[in-house]
Formats: structure tokens, C-alpha cells, sequence
């Protein structure tokens, strides 16, 4: 699917359509999101990690955390996963005192957990709704092809 669509990621399109305006971007570590120039903005990430040199459609994360879910459930023979983590303070990899507090995270399903892992990279700005939103089918098919063969 990549190489057939070729699609850009949210990093080559904004700075492309965007060149010449002030738009809000993440600033960097622990400068925050603001206004910035188009052709500057920023995923939310550190900035020694590059945006992945290779098509936005479809997420790889996505994906492959579908078809995990979808084994997953097929396995155990219930959607159920019941994990519940918190994430500490300041345990960012790259912004000081970020989370601000601990951030408890529930998820309830395998299918849940999954859901989240592709929008978190809607969220950091490394994906596009579609490209998200298309893996996760295919990653479900995916498993359930697997699982059936």
C-alpha cells in the first residue's frame, strides 16, 4: 500500500502547504506548541527522531497493532484485555517534567489498545486520519487471515 499510493507525511505536506504563514506547531522540548512558519512546523517528537523516510499511507503502527489485536482476541477467545498502566511524571523521553502528573491509562480490549496506538500517531503528527484509519481495517483483515489460515 505504501509504495502504491506514495502519499506524504502530515511533516512534507504541512511545510508545503503552509509555506509563508504562521501556523501552530510543537516548538520543541519544553518550549510547547505556538505559532511557527509553515515551512518550519514540527511533529511532536524529539528532534533527533526524523519522521520515517517512506510513504504516510497506511500506518505501519496501525496496522500491525490491528492485526495483533485481532490474534490476540482470537487466541484468548475474548476481546478483553483489562491492562491498566500509569504513566509517571516526567518520565518523557525527551521534555522535562512532562506527563505533569501521572497519566493513568486504562485500556479495556484488545481492539481499544490498538485503536490507541494508531491515534497516538495522529497525535505526534507523524500520520493523517487515512492513513490511520485505513490500516487499522486492513490490519484487522490482515489478522483474521492469518488467524483463519
Amino acid at each position: 500500500a505504501k509504495r502504491a499510493w506514495d502519499t506524504s507525511r502530515p511533516i512534507t505536506a504541512i511545510r508545503h502547504l503552509y509555506r509563508g504563514q504562521r501556523i501552530p506547531s510543537f516548538l520543541g522540548p519544553n518550549l510547547g506548541i505556538g505559532l511557527a512558519p509553515g515551512e518550519a512546523w514540527m511533529p511532536y517528537q524529539s528532534p533527533n527522531f526524523v519522521s520515517p523516510p517512506f510513504p504516510e499511507y497506511t500506518s505501519g503502527h496501525s496496522a500491525f497493532s490491528a492485526a495483533g489485536a485481532e490474534i490476540l482476541k482470537r487466541f484468548t477467545g475474548s476481546e478483553r484485555f483489562g491492562l491498566t498502566v500509569t504513566i509517571p511524571s516526567g518520565s518523557s523521553g525527551f521534555e522535562a517534567g512532562v506527563p505533569a502528573r501521572d497519566v493513568l491509562l486504562h485500556l479495556p480490549t484488545f481492539g481499544y489498545a490498538a485503536d490507541q496506538a494508531g491515534f497516538s500517531r495522529r497525535l505526534g503528527g507523524i500520520h493523517f486520519r487515512s492513513g490511520d484509519m485505513a490500516a487499522r481495517a486492513l490490519g484487522k483483515a490482515v489478522g483474521k487471515a492469518v488467524w483463519d489460515r
